[in-house]
C-alpha cells in the first residue's frame, strides 16, 4: 500500500460576509456587542466501515456523545448555535483503493444556506445525475465536502480543510446571534382589535427601525413613551421586521447544531470496485478521519448577561 503525506498549506482570501438584506437598507443595530465570545477546541474521529455498495450509496457517521466532545465554561451556552471557525485534519487512514469524499452537515441549524466562503476553498466532487456527471461542493441534504481520502492513503500531516471568513465577528451574527423567531416577540404587548403594539424601548426592532424610519416612514425617537419605557409602533410595520429578520438574517445564520454533528463517507461507483476487497463485494472497507475542531458560541450582551 501507497503512503501519502500532505503538507500543511493555509492560503489567504479577501474579506467576504453574509449578503446584504434587499428589504431593508440597512437592517442592523448601529450598536456593538458587548461581550466576547470565548473559543474552545475539540479533536474527533469519524470512522467508517462499509462496503463498497454502501460507499457508493453514502455512509453517514453520528458523532457519539457530543455535549461532552463539544463543551463549553458557560452552562447557558446554546449548542444548536455553534459556530464552527476552523477545521483541520490531523491524521487519514483508508484500506479503499478508491477516492473516498468526507464531508459534514455544516450549517444544520441554517432553514437556508448561508452565504460563506471558506478560506481553503470548497472542494467539489463529481457527482452523477439525470442530466450526466457535474462537479458539486454539497449535496442535497446539506453536507459540504471538505476533503478528498486518495486510495490506500495514511497520513499524520496536517491539512486545513474549512475557515471560514469573519464568521465569528460578522456582524449578523453579532448582533442577532441570541434572537429566535420566539424571543423576536418578547417585551411586545399586543392589543386585541389594535392596529399597534407597544414595544419596549431596548427591544431590537426599534433599533433597526430608527436605522431606516424614512424607508419605513415612523421616527421612533418622536414617539410618546408609555410608562417610561413602551413605544407604540404599527403593527403592520413591526411585523414587517420582524418578517424581514427572520427570513434573511435569522433563517441563514451559519450556525452548527453540535448535538448533531454528522459526517459522509462516498466514493465514486465504478465496476471493478466491489471486487477489489479480498473478502468480496461484501467485504468491508474502512475510513478513519481525525479532525481537530475550533469553535464559538454567539456572544452575549450585557443585558443577557445580567
Amino acid at each position: 500500500m501507497s503512503r501519502i503525506q500532505r503538507p500543511t498549506n493555509t492560503v489567504a482570501a479577501t474579506a467576504e460576509t453574509i449578503d446584504e438584506i434587499p428589504n431593508l437598507a440597512s437592517l442592523t443595530a448601529s450598536a456593538p456587542v458587548d461581550g466576547q465570545s470565548e473559543s474552545y477546541t475539540t479533536r474527533v474521529v469519524f470512522e467508517a466501515n462499509a462496503s463498497a455498495q454502501q460507499m457508493q450509496d453514502g455512509v453517514v457517521v453520528q458523532l457519539a456523545n457530543a455535549s461532552h466532545v463539544f463543551a463549553a465554561n458557560v452552562d447557558e451556552a446554546d449548542v444548536t448555535k455553534g459556530i464552527l471557525t476552523s477545521i483541520t485534519v490531523k491524521s487519514i487512514y483508508s484500506d479503499c483503493s478508491e477516492p473516498v469524499t468526507f464531508a459534514l452537515n455544516l450549517y444544520n441549524s441554517s432553514k437556508q444556506e448561508p452565504s460563506i466562503k471558506n478560506n481553503e476553498g470548497w472542494l467539489h466532487t463529481p457527482t452523477r445525475t439525470d442530466f450526466g456527471s457535474m462537479a458539486t461542493s454539497r449535496d442535497e441534504e446539506g453536507y459540504r465536502n471538505l476533503l478528498a481520502v486518495m486510495p490506500y492513503e495514511k497520513s499524520r500531516a496536517e491539512l486545513s480543510v474549512y475557515e471560514p471568513n469573519e464568521i465569528a465577528t460578522d456582524r449578523y451574527v453579532q448582533q442577532y446571534g441570541n434572537y429566535t423567531e420566539k424571543n423576536l416577540h418578547d417585551g411586545v404587548v399586543a392589543f386585541p382589535g389594535e392596529q399597534y403594539y407597544l414595544v419596549s424601548q431596548d427591544h431590537v426592532v426599534l433599533n433597526v427601525i430608527r436605522q431606516n424610519w424614512e424607508q419605513l416612514g415612523i421616527n421612533v425617537d418622536n414617539e410618546s413613551r408609555f410608562n417610561g419605557k413602551y413605544v407604540q409602533v404599527p403593527a403592520h410595520i413591526f411585523d414587517r421586521v420582524v418578517g424581514d429578520l427572520q427570513s434573511h438574517v435569522l433563517a441563514r445564520m451559519p450556525f452548527t447544531n453540535l448535538n448533531d454533528v454528522r459526517a459522509k463517507f462516498y466514493s465514486k461507483p465504478t465496476e471493478h470496485y466491489a471486487d477489489a476487497h479480498p473478502e468480496g463485494p461484501d467485504g468491508l472497507y474502512k475510513v478513519c478521519v481525525e479532525l481537530q475542531m475550533n469553535y464559538q458560541f454567539p456572544a452575549k450582551t450585557k443585558e443577557e448577561e445580567a
